[in-house]
């Protein structure tokens, strides 16, 4: 049944989205719209022949300001920002609402149709010449309720309806850049890095190492993850952390003797989930900016804590004095910032980047309010070892 009724939607999402189902969809609105307006001008008492001679004014008044204002007023001019314009347009619009209500009114009049009681009403806009029933201050001023009442509604619903199309479509980019922007992530993890790894590995092998093993296993966890655990929105924050450890191992045996790592981390993992490689660009900085610029007394220190639903996050690396100065973050880091904004609210983060310059020290630190772990099957088998092999 759920599926049925997902087809359902589907189809019919489809099919308002051809020109037909447009025009459909935009004849079903203005049919509500007439008969809204009947049920009011029912109201009035009047004979129906008045009743739909008032419908059909604000029909076509409402219809026509509706069209020009979506097909001329705002994709022409006021999205390239003519001010001046968009207020002779909108004023346009009121005048074009105010001619139809002087031609209706005086055929009325001429008919001899107006009762007794609408007399003082269509006289405020027929007593006098055209200027004065229709373009004068008094008109105006009498006119402006009507006028916001029946022609304005509609338009202003097109007007939000815009805005929040444009607000979608602008999130839905954002989301498909950051997504390339984590493949690109994900892709580099990394050339180089991956060049240093297998070129250690091989002489590894060559020497025949009894560490190879281990760096073959802690690789092949890491391209795993990267490859095939990585595409939700959340994942159980075990394996990221998981996939972090594996990082650090290949960097231990990558450095040897020759970088201090230094990694802490504690609380209940398996009860929380997170971000995927949010942690990784600060962890790689760590070694592209800090370790690679001098490997005398380098080192890395790392520390993770996850209490009360938050995690403590912080990553400190040492810098050569001699080394070019740079800014703090970079692509990466501004990727991270990025995916943070757009997947947690303002107060739900806070993420810090410092540079000590008398400690040759760089270090981030990162409070982030972590979602709980699913409940299902799926999120309990992600938490499972990773197979040696792919």
């Amino acid at each position: 049944m759920r599926r049925w009724l997902a087809d359902t939607r589907t189809r019919a999402s489809r099919f308002f989205a051809t020109p037909g189902g447009r025009v459909l969809r935009h004849a079903a609105w203005w049919l509500l719209f007439i008969g809204f307006e009947y049920y009011v001008f029912r109201g009035f008492g009047q004979t129906p022949v008045v009743t739909w001679s008032f419908v059909l004014k604000d029909a076509v008044a409402a219809i026509g300001s509706y069209y020009f204002f979506s097909e001329v007023l705002l994709p022409r001019v006021l999205l390239r920002r003519r001010w001046l314009l968009t207020g002779l347009g909108l004023v346009a619009i009121y005048y074009f609402w105010a001619l139809c209500s002087y031609a209706c009114y005086a055929l009325l009049d001429r008919a001899g149709l107006i009762s007794a009681d609408l007399y003082s009403y269509a006289h405020r806009f027929l007593d006098g010449s055209l200027w004065a029933g229709v373009f004068s201050w008094r008109s105006v001023s009498m006119g402006l309720n009507d006028f916001a009442v029946t022609v304005v509604p509609p338009i202003l619903l097109r007007f939000i309806r815009f805005l929040l199309r444009s607000s979608n479509h602008s999130l839905r980019l954002e989301r498909e850049n950051l997504h390339l922007e984590v493949n690109f992530l994900k892709a580099q993890v990394n050339p180089h890095f991956l060049f240093n790894t297998l070129n250690n590995l091989y002489m590894m092998v060559v020497k025949q190492d009894e560490r190879a093993p281990d760096m073959v296993q802690h690789l092949t966890r890491l391209l795993h993850y990267t490859v095939f655990e990585s595409d939700a929105a959340l994942v159980p924050l075990a394996r990221e952390v998981e996939f972090l450890a594996a990082y650090l191992q290949l960097e231990r045996l990558r450095y040897g003797q020759k970088v201090r790592i230094d990694y802490q981390q504690t609380g209940p993992l398996e009860a929380y989930r997170v971000t995927p490689l949010l942690f990784f660009p600060f962890v790689e900085n760590a070694f592209k900016h800090g370790v690679d610029s001098s490997l005398d007394a380098s080192w890395v220190a790392i520390s993770l804590t996850a209490a009360d639903g938050w995690l403590q996050f912080e990553v400190r690396n040492s810098f050569s004095p001699d080394a070019p100065r740079r800014e703090v973050g970079g692509v990466g880091i501004a990727n991270v910032q990025k995916r943070l904004a757009l997947h947690y609210a303002l107060q739900d983060y806070q993420l810090h980047l410092t540079h000590d310059p008398d400690a040759y020290t760089y270090r981030v630190t990162l409070a982030l309010r972590l979602a709980p772990a699913a409940a299902d099957v799926s999120a309990a088998a992600s938490l499972l070892p990773i197979s040696p092999m792919l």
